[in-house]
């Protein structure tokens, strides 16, 4: 598995996705991780080190000015920004050290910018957390900014082609839902194709005390994550307030890491930002509503998967619910404007019951749909399916 972030902790979408499936295939697989990491990583190297085989890899430069340097030059390059920054002589090294020998059956990159490099006799497979040009269409339709409109603009276009031909040249590609795969196949309709869904450890998320009263409204994630950014910024200053009108100790409590300024300045007496924090659960204990307010994105909400575990209600955009097989009444509900959603969380808020039954059912349908070992088991079979039984998965 060649991946661009450390997998380790895992506290966000991303790395929940790298670590869970690569826990599951090492139980039953010779796998070999190799991923960027930073120089203020040594510590979660060494600790993940004790439960994978792991391959670091120093990445690029993430400082704001060369990031900004290195988005203002690509500008002017025919390939997109995000692949630019995956790329790098070190890594091309370390996967050529690694196929050379053709001990691999199995390559699998997370994200299809990863998937520049030659994989030798190795069958080459692309986890699409998301499809990365849909993101970055949907940001340059939701940004207010016109400078960030203009290079998500840039980014689309160049992206797309880009993330086209990567689905072209692997073995297969593998989608967090199936208006994912969909979407895949009526691009390429040869390409073998699985849905391998984002999951929750259904022995760690659980259930916790009634959540008959409270005022509590939740909103758990990476906050260096563009679209849970603006998520945050839409529910705060378009939709809290006219919850506040008709319930006036409604108090709203971001949890994520990196947040940025114009986060850290909602704080106030309705607003809490919390932070990184190693365990969301007591956070999603303490809520009477979970909220996931997105107006871009691709791929599937994890947060909306823990809530659900947790059996606590949650209140999504039709976005932010894409590709769960949740239905609005049952095990979520659905509001797209910021009327709707202020009245769809004041409902709960005035509910006990309402919010009891939607929780009841939203971790029956993790249950059934959403344990990482479901998905764990629907790649192996797919890894089976594309090569006949496989002697190692790198």
């Amino acid at each position: 598995m060649v991946t661009p972030q450390l997998p380790y902790p895992p506290a966000w979408g991303f790395g929940i996705r790298v670590f869970q499936l690569a826990r599951y295939l090492a139980r039953r697989h010779r796998l070999t991780v190799l991923a960027y990491s930073r120089p203020d990583e040594a510590e979660q190297v060494a600790t993940l080190s004790t439960l994978i085989e792991l391959r670091a890899v120093a990445a690029p430069s993430s400082a704001w000015a060369t990031k900004r340097r290195a988005q203002l030059a690509s500008l002017t390059s025919t390939h997109s920004y995000r692949r630019r920054s995956m790329r790098g002589p070190e890594m091309a090294t370390a996967i050529q050290s690694l196929v050379e020998d053709d001990a691999y059956d199995l390559v699998q990159v997370e994200s299809s910018p990863m998937a520049w490099f030659a994989a030798g006799r190795a069958r080459l497979v692309i986890d699409e957390h998301n499809i990365e040009y849909e993101l970055l269409q949907r940001m340059v339709r939701a940004e207010r900014s016109p400078q960030r409109r203009l290079f998500n603009r840039l980014e689309f276009l160049k992206l797309r082609r880009e993330e086209q031909l990567a689905w072209r040249r692997s073995d297969g590609t593998i989608l967090t839902s199936e208006r994912e795969a969909a979407t895949v196949r009526r691009f390429n309709p040869t390409l073998p194709t699985a849905v391998v869904p984002n999951g929750v450890d259904t022995a760690y998320f659980v259930p916790g005390d009634s959540i008959e009263g409270g005022l509590q409204i939740v909103f758990t994630g990476a906050l260096n994550y563009r679209p849970n950014v603006d998520a945050v910024l839409y529910f705060a200053q378009d939709i809290l307030p006219r919850i506040r009108k008709v319930v006036p100790g409604a108090h709203f409590t971001v949890v994520g890491g990196s947040a940025p300024a114009e986060i850290t300045a909602l704080r106030g007496p309705a607003v809490s930002v919390v932070g990184y924090v190693p365990d969301v659960r007591p956070y999603l204990r303490a809520a009477s509503v979970v909220v996931a307010p997105l107006r871009m994105g691709s791929g599937t909400r994890l947060k909306i998967i823990e809530g659900l575990a947790m059996a606590r209600p949650v209140v999504s955009t039709s976005l932010g619910a894409e590709g769960l097989a949740v239905n609005h009444g049952q095990h979520v509900l659905i509001a797209d404007d910021p009327g709707e959603f202020a009245d769809q969380v004041g409902r709960l808020l005035a509910d006990g019951g309402l919010r009891i039954a939607l929780g009841r059912e939203g971790r029956s349908l993790v249950e059934r749909e959403y344990s990482w070992e479901t998905a764990g088991e629907r790649l192996e079979a797919f890894y089976t399916k594309l090569s006949g039984g496989a002697r190692r998965v790198a």
